[in-house]
């Protein structure tokens, strides 16, 4: 690799800084998915998560969320407090608590989806006007080796992605 290719490179490496940046600003702002109660976008895709998979248990919504499971619990129990989610232990065992939606969860949960289908389908629109599928293609393969490289995961440069 030239010098010059990779100053290019370390000059878009900074662009994707500031894209992180602007995204997670974004999942932090609270917004009205339509009920009038203001979430966050993680408590949303928690409800959203618990919806698509009722009685997931606490410990996998912080693996798919990549979290330590204090930090899931504190969103859960946020969520409980304000009557979206039910906790139950089963009989047996008294350590895992699973994971239900009330109907208020399960009504914001639907809320959301209908809000997020809107919004992924303007965004692809937008994508489209301008970009091939394997322009995208190419993207999300970029964008999964830069999550392998920071999540330390081993990067085999010959793998597919």
């Amino acid at each position: 690799m030239e010098n010059e290719e990779l100053d290019q490179m370390i000059h878009w490496a900074d662009d994707i800084y500031q894209f992180v940046m602007v995204m997670m600003d974004h999942m932090k702002q609270p917004r009205d998915y339509g009920t009038g109660k203001i979430l966050n976008m993680v408590e949303i895709h928690t409800l959203s998560m618990i919806s698509a998979d009722p009685g997931i248990c606490i410990s996998d919504v912080a693996r798919k969320w990549n979290r330590t499971l204090s930090a899931a619990s504190r969103n859960i129990d946020r969520l409980a407090a304000k009557g979206y989610v039910e906790k139950e232990k089963l009989d047996g065992n008294s350590k895992t608590i699973h994971l239900y939606l009330t109907e208020k969860g399960q009504q914001l949960a639907d809320l959301h989806k209908a809000y997020d289908q809107e919004k992924t389908e303007k965004f692809a629109r937008l994508l489209a006007q301008k970009y091939s599928m394997e322009d995208l293609r190419n993207c999300i393969e970029m964008m999964k080796m830069i999550q392998q490289f920071y999540t330390m995961e081993t990067i085999d440069p010959e793998a597919d992605v």
